[in-house]
């Protein structure tokens, strides 16, 4: 009985390993299908360079960027957001509710999103915007690059700041696809609002708007989706250094659970 008691630790070790080799060959191949993915959609999501003195101020670690992409690049990253909204929905009481696709699935659902985010132009403007050279955070993270779905009444987040899960520094990067009410010519009700020096401040997102921040350093939340109204957002990550302690990766895993479900914890 004894040695039956002490078999269920080590299959259970077992098993989790085997998860999390399999989670790493997948890896692997999904990060050979995002050369694929850069290739072929490319050329099609340039940035246009601007000059240093039209980059946005980041001195209080936030900065908006109005339409940093050309009209067709934008409909392309819109269309592909919009093409499969089967989200995983998350609800915590008086904090968050609303809808995400991950990085993981985006890959399948939405190959110009992720190729986006890998491309180096995006990179080298949020570097420029941050002042300090960033690299996207790595594939296993499932909050890497994703889609945010405000598409419900009462969808929102409450105040927060993002744990960072890197040695380095850690930056949010958005951008707004959709952000409407559904019958009336107006933006959603949902804001992104920031403290700042002792006060509430409402950062405007309508679409093709690019918001960096750092997370860790400014508090902020999204406030409610009213009825007939739809918010998507892409949600990115950058950081100066990728490298994480055990630990650190420990919590990540736990803390996407919350969001991804039970396979975060052999991300």
């Amino acid at each position: 009985m004894f040695q039956e008691i002490l078999l269920i630790p080590a299959a259970g070790a077992l098993a989790f390993t085997g998860l999390k080799l399999r989670k790493q060959r997948q890896y692997r191949q999904l990060q050979m299908r995002q050369r694929d993915f850069i290739a072929r959609y490319g050329a099609a999501l340039r940035l246009s360079e601007p000059a240093p003195d039209a980059l946005p101020d980041f001195s209080r670690r936030i900065a908006v960027m109005p339409e940093p992409l050309p009209e067709t690049a934008f409909t392309l990253l819109r269309e592909a957001a919009l093409r499969h909204r089967r989200t995983e929905r998350s609800y915590f009481p008086t904090h968050k509710q609303g809808g995400t696709i991950a990085y993981e699935d985006l890959h399948q659902t939405a190959p110009e999103i992720v190729a986006f985010y890998q491309s180096d132009d995006l990179r080298r403007l949020c570097s420029a915007i941050i002042g300090e050279a960033v690299v996207p955070t790595p594939i296993n993270d499932q909050s890497s690059c994703s889609l945010l779905f405000y598409d419900r009444p009462r969808d929102h987040i409450g105040w927060h700041y993002d744990y960072n899960f890197y040695n380095g520094r850690h930056f949010t990067v958005l951008l707004p696809l959709v952000n409407r009410h559904l019958h009336a010519n107006r933006l959603s009700s949902a804001q992104l609002v920031i403290q700042q020096d002792g006060r509430e401040v409402a950062i405007p997102t309508p679409p093709n708007t690019l918001i960096a921040f750092e997370g860790a350093r400014v508090y902020h939340q999204v406030t409610r989706l009213e009825e007939d109204e739809l918010r998507v957002i892409l949600s990115m990550t950058f950081c100066t250094h990728p490298q994480s302690s055990l630990l650190k990766d420990a919590i990540r895993r736990c803390k996407d659970i919350a969001y991804f479900g039970i396979r975060a914890l052999w991300s």
